[in-house]
């Protein structure tokens, strides 16, 4: 039984960091990866592995709220159909990712505290990939595609960033001699700038947006030495350094510049098809099909057919009809599930993001660390839903799962470490 459980913790931290570090890079990597930890937890069931004296139902016991709030959408879903009587399958894959984070979590938790502190390299590493792919795919900034392989260029953005906020407040724990220490933060910032960079030539104003709040997130705990106001002061000054580099670039100038135009031309003509006019369009149009369908909405396969019939009668401009999503998380979930996808979503961002935030205040720098990343990811995430529909996508619904399974069992092997430790 023993060696058992020893070559599962391997196999399970193989595909781990195989599928962390080239989710963004392999299109079957997150596909592969999600469905390895899924037999991987099937068999542990099957063998009834306990993870130190906690068995399957006592883990479900103990977070129920997290493993609820994670298939939050999954369940808006569900009810949609049941009440409806339109069965559609396909419309459950994606929010299953998170929907069984509770299968995938238990898988995770295989690992040791020692092997979830190896995942700091699959986070540079991927990084750093995905820059270089980045600036491949834009020619070093020159050109701007709108998909990247298997996703959309703001979604491959914005994941990259993240990967590179991840490899930076990593610093906090890493490990060995002085030498070693100051190669491995050498390279971890090299792969967060890298980031930066991947989003700036990304020309992804949604990006752009969630970097101040990410900074902030990162100051707190880099910074965590200085008292209060000494702390928030270096964050504003962080933000504000960031904020300015951006800013005094031509591209950056370019592209918020031409929101602004946007915006003008949007208050003086509400039937507008600029890029911004198109969007607001899209959020009015959503939150009256909210209005009409307040309860379920009006289901994710209707939307499109729905905005199409709409624009033959008229009540839209035909590019907003062409459209097949909301351009924004929040009101494409109201729109498509009702009060139940409205309340799905918010606890996927609310209640993962609460577990990760009191982690911060934690005195072991690799928690607050761990529990940053997560705090950044939930954050990140709601950032990025407001110009665009992230949960639309495969490897985001992959990344959301595998990430969040990955930085909760990590807190928890590090707890259990930290509890033995002081026995």
């Amino acid at each position: 039984m023993k060696n058992q459980i020893l070559s599962f913790r391997w196999i399970v931290f193989i595909i781990l960091v195989t599928s962390s570090s080239l989710l963004l890079i392999g299109r079957k990597a997150g596909n592969l990866g999600f469905y390895g930890l899924l037999l991987m937890a099937f068999i542990s069931l099957a063998l009834r592995t306990r993870h130190d004296g906690m068995g399957f139902k006592q883990f479900i016991s103990k977070f129920w709220l997290l493993h609820l709030a994670m298939a939050g959408m999954m369940l808006a879903v569900l009810l949609n159909q049941l009440i409806s009587q339109d069965f559609v399958a396909r419309s459950l894959d994606y929010p299953s990712r998170m929907g069984l984070f509770v299968l995938i979590a238990w898988a995770c938790l295989h690992c040791t505290p020692q092997m979830y502190r190896w995942f700091q390299w699959s986070y540079v590493a991927a990084a750093l990939m995905c820059t270089v792919k980045m600036y491949i795919i834009t020619d070093g900034g020159t050109t701007r595609g709108e998909y990247v392989d298997f996703m959309p260029i703001i979604e491959f953005a914005d994941m990259t960033l993240l990967m590179g906020f991840f490899s930076l407040v990593s610093i906090k724990y890493t490990s060995g001699s002085y030498g070693v220490r100051c190669v491995s933060n050498l390279l971890k910032i090299l792969a967060f700038i890298g980031s930066l960079y991947a989003a700036y030539v990304s020309g992804t104003r949604g990006t752009w947006l969630a970097i101040p709040f990410l900074a902030a997130i990162a100051a707190t705990i880099m910074f965590n030495r200085f008292e209060l106001w000494k702390k928030a002061l270096f964050t504003l000054c962080i933000v504000a350094v960031l904020i300015i580099l951006f800013c005094l670039s031509p591209q950056v100038q370019q592209r918020i510049h031409a929101a602004q135009q946007d915006i003008a031309t949007y208050s003086k003509d509400n039937t507008s098809d600029t890029s911004v006019g198109t969007r607001f369009g899209l959020w009015k149009t959503s939150f009256a099909l909210f209005l009409d369908h307040p309860l379920i909405g009006i289901g994710r396969e209707n939307f499109q057919s729905t905005l199409q019939g709409l624009g033959r009668e008229g009540k839209i401009s035909p590019v907003i009809a062409r459209q097949i999503h909301s351009h924004n998380e929040v009101f494409y979930n109201m729109a498509t599930l009702g009060s139940f996808g409205l309340a799905g979503l918010l606890a996927l961002y609310l209640v993962p993001g609460i577990y990760f935030a009191r982690k911060l205040r934690s005195t072991d720098h690799e928690l607050q660390a761990v529990g940053a990343m997560g705090l950044m990811m939930c954050v990140g995430f709601i950032v990025f839903g407001l110009t665009d529909v992230t949960f639309m996508w495969g490897a985001s619904d992959n990344f959301y799962a595998i990430f969040t399974a990955i930085l909760f069992s990590h807190i928890y092997r590090r707890k259990q470490e930290l509890a033995l430790c002081t026995d």
